[in-house]
C-alpha cells in the first residue's frame, strides 16, 4: 500500500511538473492579485525608489484606469465611481483600495492646469472646447481620497506635436519649450513616470487590475 501510494504521488507530481512546463512554454501564467504580488527584490526596491507612486499602493482592492485619449474624462469619473461604489455598496473605506489613473497620448491634457489650457488650444485638441480645465476640481477631490495620478514622460516630450498650434509644431525649439512648460504646469497631484507602457506592467505586477477608460 505504501509503495502504491508513493507511486501515485510521484506520478501526480510528474504530471503537474509537465503541465507547468507546458504552460511556461505557451507563455501562460496565473493572474496576479493583491495576495500574489511580486515579491520584493532589489530591482523592485529600486523601481519603488525611482517611481514613488509604487510605495503608495495599499489595500487589497487595486485598480489602474488608463487612457491615451481624453474621452471626455471618463477615466476620471470611473475612478470616482469605483471609490463611491466600494463605500456605498460594500462599506469599504477609501483606504481599503488603491486607485491609479494613468494617462499618455492626448489624455495627458486632462492633467494640465488652467494656465496651459488658457494659453494653448488644449480643449480644441481634446474635443472639449474650453479655456479652463473642467476636471481640476475632480482631480483634487480624488487625490484627497488617495487616488494616484500618473502622466507619461514620453507623452509630455511629444506634447508639442499634439497641443501646439499646427503652425508651430514643426519648430523643435518650440516643442521643447512647450514640454518644459507642461511639466511645470501639471496639476499638483500628478506624478510623471518614464513610460506609461512600463508603468502599466509595474502596476499589474503589484496587484492592480487594468481597466481601459477611453474610446
Amino acid at each position: 500500500m505504501t509503495l502504491h501510494h508513493h507511486t501515485m504521488t510521484t506520478g501526480r507530481r510528474s504530471f503537474l511538473s509537465r503541465l507547468v512546463g507546458v504552460g511556461a512554454a505557451l507563455g501562460l501564467s496565473m493572474p496576479r492579485t493583491a495576495d500574489a504580488i511580486e515579491p520584493e527584490t532589489e530591482a523592485n526596491a529600486r523601481a519603488a525608489a525611482d517611481d514613488p507612486w509604487i510605495s503608495r499602493l495599499r489595500g487589497p482592492h487595486r485598480v489602474i484606469f488608463h487612457s491615451h485619449l481624453a474621452s471626455d474624462g471618463i477615466a476620471l469619473r470611473w475612478a470616482q465611481t469605483f471609490l463611491d461604489t466600494q463605500k456605498k455598496a460594500y462599506g469599504l473605506a477609501d483606504a481599503d483600495s488603491t486607485v491609479v489613473v494613468g494617462f499618455n497620448g492626448r489624455a495627458i491634457g486632462l492633467l494640465f492646469n488652467d494656465a496651459i489650457w488658457g494659453k494653448y488650444p488644449i480643449g480644441d485638441t481634446l474635443q472639449m472646447p474650453a479655456t479652463r480645465n473642467a476636471n481640476t476640481v475632480l482631480v483634487a477631490q480624488l487625490a484627497a481620497r488617495g487616488v494616484i495620478f500618473l502622466a507619461c514622460a514620453n507623452s509630455i516630450a511629444a506634447a508639442g506635436q499634439r497641443f501646439l498650434p499646427e503652425s508651430q509644431r514643426g519648430d523643435a525649439a518650440l516643442r521643447t519649450a512647450f514640454s518644459d512648460e507642461v511639466r511645470a504646469n501639471l496639476l499638483p497631484s500628478v506624478e510623471v513616470v518614464p513610460a506609461m507602457i512600463v508603468t502599466l506592467q509595474q502596476a499589474q505586477d503589484r496587484g492592480c487590475r487594468y481597466i481601459y477608460g477611453g474610446g
